[in-house]
């Protein structure tokens, strides 16, 4: 339980020095799910906004085991492209 509470506090703090006015947080990616498990479908505006807000924490998500593979597939590329969004250098 220890353990647990120091990892979330932990992760707190790496999402607040990465901008203190803005939190990382993969859900408000969600308007991207469907155009990268889907590729034809083309990204939403509401997507490509989400893409451009969390910009900042993007190296923070790919380095994510969980959503970083998603990400860094093909299929993640495209979008970035198709949102005319750079692809994050880490």
């Amino acid at each position: 339980m220890k353990l647990t509470a120091i990892g979330l506090i932990a992760m707190v703090a790496i999402v607040m020095q990465l901008s203190p006015t803005m939190a990382c947080d993969v859900i408000d990616l969600q308007p991207c799910l469907l155009p990268i498990i889907n590729p034809p479908e083309p990204p939403t505006a509401g997507c490509c906004q989400a893409l451009r807000d969390q910009g900042p924490c993007m190296c923070y998500f790919i380095k994510n085991t969980w959503i970083g593979p998603t990400i860094q597939a093909p299929n993640g590329h495209k979008l970035f492209a198709d949102c005319n969004v750079p692809y994050p250098s880490c």
